[in-house]
């Protein structure tokens, strides 16, 4: 099994763990292309039973609506939506599910991921938040979310807070109760400067996430649901740390290559089109380096794929050890990578010359193997390619196959041509050789 499909499983085992509900299908015709264990047995089925059908072949009117709901709010400007209404579980009589979609563009078109929580305990607690002081408590203080209530007069105070709080960050009620200051000393600054807003009069968001240091000293993020009520506002927090970690590494699959955790192809375009408003805008050079590696094929002929996933990865290691952090290293797919920099105007050519360098030594696939991939490196700049970002790529893969021809070349003649110094000015004639 190649690191990339041990990757993959891993994450696909981690997924079916979840008692989350995950399924991901394509725009616009909705058809399923993954689906977690969780999702499937909510509707009696099994993943196998569900991939390559339609959402509308699988969904019931209720949860129809919702997703009608969703995909009317969802798009390219608001790619991430926690649906703002509890769903009926099908095949679930009285339980309740609360769903985020998250809107990607991939290589085969617009998809969405959607990740559905079981909340029917919180919104039971929340339906009864208005009820008696003694109704209140009973559910509250059964509730596995913390269920709280804050006083405004006579000074800032909590007058509730349930018992679950201590279960999620680790310190009893009464801290909270007893100084209301002691919430305010384990959230970030974002969090600490939102309540000290809402307390100069701010209105308070209804929904929103806060970062709290727990008594252990680890992050919980806790989504906060909030209500205004006479004198104060009460609400329910409820720990999503796990759920956003998964949609953070779901949302990371789009754009980073499995294998070697660089930037994909489209993440590539999207810096690469940000450095160069930036370049334009502050009148600097960008170059892009464009990078093949010499001889990969016969290392995968010769000694199997995982060779061939060592030899990368250890590149992916190589390069971003050489570069500085703000520069931008992609891998393109096969042996094929880049990296985009603001080359020095002192010596324009030092990166083209660590890479070279970087890539000479040998790799180690096996205790007693080491082969040789040497780098072809191409070479251009917005000096010569202009701004165009496909030019600019474009070029510089042009002048790695000038490149790994001389080098063909030389081999046959017995004499292996070396590229002269790239990078130089406007001036320069591109692609010349020197023995």
């Amino acid at each position: 099994m190649t690191v990339d499909e041990s990757y993959y499983k891993g994450v696909a085992g981690m997924l079916d763990a979840l008692p989350e509900r995950v399924i991901r299908y394509h725009l616009p015709d909705l058809t399923v292309t993954y689906c977690n264990v969780a999702w499937a047995a909510g509707h009696n089925l099994e993943p196998a039973d569900v991939i390559g059908h339609t959402l509308d072949e699988l969904l019931t009117p209720a949860e129809k609506a919702g997703l009608e709901s969703q995909l009317a709010r969802l798009g390219p400007e608001n790619p991430l939506i926690a649906d703002d209404q509890p769903r009926p579980a099908p095949n679930s009589p009285g339980q309740w599910v609360e769903w985020v979609d998250n809107y990607l563009v991939g290589p085969d078109g617009a998809e969405v991921v959607a990740v559905g929580r079981d909340v029917t305990e919180r919104h039971r607690a929340e339906r009864n938040l208005a009820d008696s002081e003694i109704r209140f408590r009973e559910l509250a203080d059964q509730s596995a979310d913390v269920v709280w209530r804050f006083i405004r007069e006579p000074s800032p105070h909590f007058d509730y807070v349930s018992p679950s709080v201590e279960n999620i960050l680790g310190y009893p009620p009464s801290m909270f109760l007893d100084d209301f200051a002691q919430l305010l000393a384990i959230l970030d600054d974002e969090g600490r400067d939102l309540i000290v807003a809402a307390l100069g009069g701010r209105s308070m968001p209804k929904r929103h996430d806060f970062h709290y240091r727990t008594a252990s000293g680890s992050i919980v993020i806790g989504e906060m649901q909030t209500t205004t009520i006479a004198g104060g506002l009460q609400g329910v927090s409820r720990d999503v740390t796990e759920l956003r970690n998964l949609q953070a590494k779901l949302a990371d699959l789009a754009l980073r290559d499995p294998l070697t955790g660089l930037a994909n192809r489209r993440l590539l375009d999207e810096l690469l089109e940000a450095g160069l408003a930036r370049s334009q805008r502050d009148d600097l050079t960008l170059a892009v380096a464009y990078i093949d590696l010499d001889g990969f094929k016969k290392v995968n002929d010769a000694y199997g794929h995982d060779a061939g996933d060592l030899v990368l990865c250890e590149t992916a290691r190589r390069l971003l050890s050489i570069v500085r952090p703000s520069d931008v290293v992609a891998r393109l797919g096969g042996d094929e990578f880049v990296v985009v920099y603001e080359p020095s105007r002192f010596s324009p050519d030092t990166v083209i010359q660590r890479i070279d360098q970087a890539l000479a030594a040998p790799f180690d696939v096996g205790a007693t193997i080491q082969v040789a991939c040497p780098a072809s490196v191409g070479y251009a700049d917005t000096r010569t390619a202009g701004r165009d970002p496909v030019v600019l790529l474009a070029a510089a893969d042009a002048e790695m196959y000038d490149v790994k021809r001389s080098r063909v070349v030389g081999a046959v003649n017995g004499t292996e041509l070396t590229p002269a110094p790239r990078g130089g000015s406007a001036d320069d004639s591109r692609g010349q050789r020197a023995l």
